[in-house]
Formats: structure tokens, sequence, C-alpha cells
């Protein structure tokens, strides 16, 4: 770690030290106001004072001058509304209001002065551009009106995320349990390949690189979040998808609050077709988010401003309606469940059953009792269709066997935030903090009955399996500090550390355990769920959903650091970020075992089989789960936004990134290296960590780290181009490369 912050103090010394407008500067969590002063013949307006107020704090947020063309630009702007004042000897003063900078984007406004005298204000309505014309990256920004206004059943903003063109995402059931998790996929690119970011902040589950547990504060939260889809410049990179950034609230001068309730309930619905048709009723949910804000001064804003949330959900839904069980795979099977009745009811001429040839550990899970499938018998093993059929031949179910359980969620979170002003605003800091744990009880797993309707890890489970429940806790942590300073009016430095905690785990909640039906197993100490049973002619599956029991613990830490400095017609941004990633998994993928029987054609079936306890194959895992990854990771870049007319401004940019190999601190990993293997030599390799392991014939050498990154330049050029068609701020060309 001594090194690392050598070598971060040493780029920081660099960056402040580098010299270099109408051109754009602004970080990734900030925006900016650029535009021009003319007179009312058109003619540009040197040397004009042009103050930037914050309207949320009715403070000074800016002061610069008009250059030699009339021209100004203000980078780094906290998002938000503001106000522009322009003032000139031999003109009356001039105020714009109204003026919204939003997060990566530039807001061009053009303020025409009349003569008049010093002391005489006019309030104009300044020509403000709605279309980007300055940068060539594309995507979208929504505001708070705009994501508190669009319905929103869980109340998850990243839903809105496909507003943006070139973003996509599947359609979530309106019955899906939770918070209504998206895989947005942007220009094809992987769901893996998105950056999300809270506050410039990283805050990407680097597990999975998916939003499903990322923190995620509530739309009462968000003042605005950008997608930026493509052509981003150099201060972005790591991932080639898209880049999703949320700014959170702040406080006001005065006090402010609100309270509200999002209601759902089953007495609002119409039943089910199937549930109707069978004479269920239609399955219970019930779901209330509610919650309240409250912002304001601290101590008459001596001490700064707050804004804090609350927001609680709980929810119950049926995961299940309409899903019915229907499979030729699945027999009938008797209401008694001895022994005997089992032989007979399962006996063929092909593959004659005695009660002494069912497998004992078989006899105990058919015998158990437990309400999971809502068998009518009491059974965990349901009794489909009609029972005690032709026990020459074997009998498969044809009825329909519905099943509509709820299941539960639940979620609490934290918001507060605290900005405040230092040295004359010359100094401005805010911090920011959310918290959230949530549990979701999901009855059928991750797969079953709950797979038709989109949840998590549904996809490529069948929808008529039956599969245990499990239970899913995530405890997410965001901690974040912005501190921005002014060296000068055209030179402003941005300085951001974050921290951010995701505790998750998947836990299976078998309602079979291997001691309730005597299965001997070496992984007995590691999981209690059965094993997994798939009858091959149907690929009908029965057990703990896979994979087994798995915890995550990620802590990441983050520092970003942007110098924006504005020289005539060139804004030219330095900046580097680090990222620390500490992730601890224990994952013992298969450690419960999964057993296949499939039909021999003219003689037993597969579930005859299973039955006398003759699986065909069966697979599972063993050995070490339990890894402590690190890594580290460096990027830096330099941005020039070059005005060359004034319609025509090109993005140049050049960004470096340093990803470093991940290593475990217990040592549990190694690497394939091929060369060794076309060599005939033994092909795996481990770091120098391993021959403390005191292992047989495990040994190590060099470093701890096994996964060697070839790739050492990571030079990434970015060039774009906007072009202002017109010349009026409406049509806008953009192309570039990166």
């Amino acid at each position: 770690m001594r090194s690392i912050h050598r070598l971060l103090t040493v780029v920081l010394v660099l960056v402040g030290t580098l010299t270099s407008t109408g051109a754009y500067g602004q970080g990734g969590a900030t925006g900016a106001i650029s535009g021009a002063v003319v007179d009312t013949s058109g003619g540009s307006v040197a040397e004009a004072e042009v103050q930037i107020l914050d309207t949320r704090r009715e403070s000074l947020a800016r002061k610069v001058s008009t250059n030699a063309d009339g021209s100004f630009v203000v980078p780094l702007l906290p998002p938000g509304i503001y106000a522009v004042v322009v003032n000139k000897s031999g003109f009356a003063e001039a105020k714009a209001s109204g003026i919204e900078v939003r997060v990566t984007e530039t807001t061009k406004v053009t303020i025409s002065l009349k003569p008049g005298a010093v002391t005489e204000k006019v309030e104009i309505s300044a020509e403000i551009t709605s279309v980007e014309t300055t940068s060539a990256a594309t995507g979208q920004s929504l505001g708070t009106e705009t994501v508190r206004e669009l319905p929103l059943a869980t109340q998850n903003y990243q839903q809105l995320l496909t507003l943006s063109s070139g973003a996509q995402s599947e359609l979530n059931a309106s019955a899906q349990l939770g918070r209504g998790n998206v895989r947005v996929i942007v220009n094809g690119q992987r769901e893996d390949n998105n950056n999300y970011l809270i506050e410039g902040i990283s805050a990407t589950d680097y597990n999975v690189a998916q939003a499903t547990y990322v923190p995620l504060p509530n739309p009462d939260v968000i003042q605005e979040f950008k997608v930026q889809t493509s052509l981003y410049d150099a201060s972005q990179g790591r991932n080639g998808g898209g880049n999703v950034n949320a700014i959170l609230k702040s406080g006001t001068r005065e006090l402010h609050g609100d309270g509200y309730e999002f209601f759902r309930n089953d007495v609002l619905n119409a039943n089910d077709y199937f549930l109707n048709a069978a004479g269920q009723k239609r399955p219970p949910i019930k779901q209330n988010i509610f919650g309240g804000s409250l912002g304001g001064p601290v101590g008459q804003e001596k001490y700064g401003l707050f804004f804090v949330n609350y927001q609680g959900t709980r929810q119950r839904s049926a995961l299940s309606p309409g899903t019915q069980i229907n499979n030729p795979g699945f027999p009938s099977l008797p209401t008694t469940r001895d022994a005997l009745s089992i032989a007979n009811a399962l006996s063929t001429s092909a593959f004659p059953i005695a009660p002494t040839d069912i497998d004992p550990v078989i006899l105990k899970l058919l015998q158990f009792k437990s309400e999971q499938f809502g068998d009518p018998s009491g059974f965990l093993i349901p009794s489909v269709g009609t029972p005690n059929l032709d026990p020459l031949k074997m009998t498969y179910s044809t009825a329909p066997f519905l099943v509509s359980k709820p299941g539960k969620y639940t979620d609490d979170q934290f918001t507060a935030n605290w900005d405040r002003e230092f040295r004359g605003a010359r100094d401005k800091v805010a911090a920011r903090f959310f918290f959230s744990d949530s549990e979701s009880l999901l009855p059928f797993g991750a797969g079953g009955l709950q797979a038709s309707l989109g949840g998590t890890l549904a996809s490529s489970i069948s929808a008529t399996d039956l599969n245990f429940p499990y239970d899913i806790p995530v405890h997410g942590r965001f901690f974040s500090v912005n501190e921005t300073h002014l060296f000068s009016p055209r030179l402003v430095n941005d300085f951001r550390f974050g921290f951010v905690h995701i505790n998750d785990s998947l836990i299976n909640v078998p309602p079979v355990t291997v001691a309730d039906v005597g299965i001997n197993r070496p992984t007995n100490n590691i999981t209690k769920s059965i094993y997994k049973f798939t009858l091959g002619s149907s690929g009908f599956q029965m057990g703990p959903t896979p994979p087994a029991d798995q915890f995550q613990n990620q802590n990441t830490f983050n520092l970003v650091d942007t110098v924006s400095w504005v020289l005539g017609a060139h804004v030219l941004r330095f900046g580097g970020d680090y990222t620390r990633i500490i992730l601890d998994k224990l994952f013992p993928q298969t450690f419960n075992g999964q057993l296949f029987f499939v039909n021999n054609p003219g003689g037993a079936t597969d579930f005859q089989k299973l039955v006398v306890g003759a699986p065909d194959f069966s697979f599972g895992g063993g050995g070490v789960f339990n890894h402590q990854y690190r890594n580290n990771n460096f990027g830096y870049f330099a941005q020039d936004d070059w005005k060359v007319r004034p319609d025509l401004t090109l993005n140049m940019g050049l960004r470096t990134e340093l990803l470093g190999a991940f290593y475990d601190d217990l040592c549990h990993i190694g690497n394939f290296d091929p060369q060794l293997a076309n060599s005939g030599k033994y092909p795996f390799v481990y770091g120098g960590c391993a021959n403390q392991l005191k292992v047989a014939g495990l040994s190590g050498s060099g470093n701890n780290t096994t996964y060697h990154n070839n790739y050492t330049t990571g030079l990434g050029p970015r060039l774009g181009l906007a072009w202002d068609v017109l010349g009026r701020h409406s049509t806008t060309v953009r192309g570039g490369y990166g």
C-alpha cells in the first residue's frame, strides 16, 4: 500500500502542475455551463462579468469573465438549477434563471445585453440549448420529476435505463419478488459490461458486474441519473458498455419534507385464468412501499445543508399464479407411502420392484411430510393425478397440478446527505451515506414455479421443476466525500473518495435435510441440502436450487481526482482514479451433488431407477471453496475539448488503465499455463504463497499473484466531434472513435 500511496501522490502532484476555452469541462459526476454574451446587434461583449448563482442555495457558485469573443465556460459544476447574472459597463445587468445543469453535460446559454445604466437590472429569457452540441457522447439524462412521475412498481429507477437509445432489457413480470432488478444490454454489449456509479464513485458489483446487488437509492433520493451509451470521453473507462451515474439530492436553504406510500393489493386484481379454471382463489399480492424525506439548513445554514430519507418495503406475493405441473416424466404416487404400496404402484413387467428393492434413503424421502408443494396428503413429493392405476405398467399423470405459494421481500434503506461551503464558496464539501438491508424468501428457489415470472437465475430453469426455497439477505452500504476547490475561476479541482460495501448470500432453506433421510456424504459439514434429482427423460428436477449455499462480502475503495483548466478555446482536464477491491467468497457450487436417471427402452424408467437408488450418472463438487480475492486498478486520463469554431467542437482524449491481476490472500487459486501443458509438464502454476499451505506435491514460486496481465500499455485514445449543423443549437451531428 505504501507504493500505491506514493504513486498516487506523484500523479496528483503532476496533475496539479500541468498547464496547457468555449469548450467544456465536466467530471464524471458534474456538469458545465458555457455560453456567449452579445449586444443587441449580435456583437460579442468581451470582459463582461458572469456570475453563476446556485438557485437551491441562493449563493454564488462561480464568477468568470468573458473572453475576447464574448464566450465563457464554467466547468465542474454540481448538477442542479442555476441562474446566470451578467454585468458590463454601459449595459444593464442581465439575469437568466432556470438553467439546468445535468451530469456529464454542458448547458449552453446565449445572453443579450441591452444598453443602460449598470444599476438597471433586466430579467431575460436566455437562449438555452436543448440539444447537446459540444460533446460526441450519446446518452440520456433523467431528472427528479421524470424519475418520480413515471410508474415504477418496485421504485427501482434502473428500470428507466432503457429510455436511452441503444439500451434494452427483458420485461419484468408484475408479480416478481423484490426490487425488480433489470439486466440492461447497451448497444449489444454483455449485461455485465456496464459501469454503475453513484456520485461518480464506482458502485459496481465486481463479482458479476451487474446491477443485481448494487446499492440502489430510491427515486425520492435521486436528483438525476445519466446513462452514457457510446463515445464517452477519456474520463470514463474500465467497461465498454453503458455508464450509469446517479446523483443524489442535497438540502435547501428552507426546510422541506414529504411522505409517501405506494400500495398494491390482490383485492384490486382480477384472478388468473388458470386458477379460475381450477376453482382456486387469486394469489396474494401485497406490497407496501412507504417512506419520507426531510431537508434543510443545519444551524441556519451556518453548518451547511442536510437531506435525509427513509424507505421501507414489505412485499408478500404469490410467485406462481397460474403455473401448473403437467409433466409426463412424473408418475402417479400412492397416497399411502409404505414400501409395499410404492412397490405395487411403480412395479412393471419390464422392471418389477419388490419392497426390499426400494432404496432406504428414497423411501424416507417419499415418506417425508412437508407442505412445500401443497400435496393434499402432506408429502414433500406430491401425488399428482390419480394414483394406484394399472400396476403392470408405469402410469404418468396428465392432470394439472397447481401450486401458488407466496414469497416475501423486506427492505429498509436510509440516506443521509450533507453539503457545506467554505472560504467564500472557494471550497465545497459534499458527503453522501446510503444504507440498505433487504431479504428475499423465494418459496421455489431460483427456478421452479418462479421461472416463468423472470425471477433471479430463472432463465435456464424449467417452470415445472420442484425446487426448494432459498433466502437472499443483502446488505448494501455507500459512503462518499467530494471536495471541489477553486484555485481560480479557470482552474478547478474535484476530488472524490468513496466506499462501497456489498454483502449478499444465497442460502438454501431445505424442507428436508441429509439428516432427515440418512444421506452420508463427505460434504455434509458444508451443506445440509440433499441431492438434486434429475429425471433425464423429461429434464424434470427436484431438490435444492443450484448452486448450493454461497456467500459474498465485497468492500471497494475508490479515489477519483479531476483537474479542469480553461485556456482560450480549450478546456483541459486531467485526472486519475484508483480502485481497491476486497472480495471474500464462499462458493461450494455443487457440493450437495446431483443424480441423473434416464429411461432404458423396454426396461426401467427414470423414476423406477430413482426409487431403487440406481443413478445413471452423477456429479458433485468438493475441495477448496473459500477465497479472499484482492485487486488494484488504476486509471489516468487527459482530455481536451477544443472549440474549433462556434459550431464545431472536437473532443480529444487519451486514457490508460492498469487493471491489476486478482490474487487470493488464502492462495486458493492457480493458473493454467498452456505452454507447460504443450511441453508435457505439469500445467498449473501457483504463487509463492502455495509453499505456506504445506500440501504434499504442491509448490509455488514468485509473488502471490498467479494471474498475469501481459497487456501493459493499455492506451485508449478517444476522438469525437460535435457539429452544430444550423448554428442554432437545435441539430447536432456527432461522430467519434475510442
